[in-house]
C-alpha cells in the first residue's frame, strides 16, 4: 500500500513539474508554485518508496 501511494506522489509530482515547465514557457505566472508542490510531492514519494524498501 506505501509503494502504491508512493507511485501516486510520483506521478502528481510529474504532473506538476509538466505544468511548471509549462508556465515558464507561456508568461511565468505561477511557475515558482508549481515547481515547489512538484518538489514536495517528489520528496514524499522518495520517502515512502524507501519506507517499503525497509518496511
Amino acid at each position: 500500500m506505501i509503494a502504491v501511494l508512493g507511485l501516486w506522489a510520483a506521478y502528481w509530482a510529474a504532473l506538476f513539474a509538466q505544468v511548471a515547465h509549462l508556465r515558464t514557457l507561456e508568461d511565468g505566472v505561477g511557475a515558482l508554485a508549481f515547481s515547489w508542490v512538484s518538489r514536495t510531492l517528489l520528496a514524499i514519494g522518495t520517502a515512502l518508496f524507501l519506507l517499503a524498501k525497509t518496511g
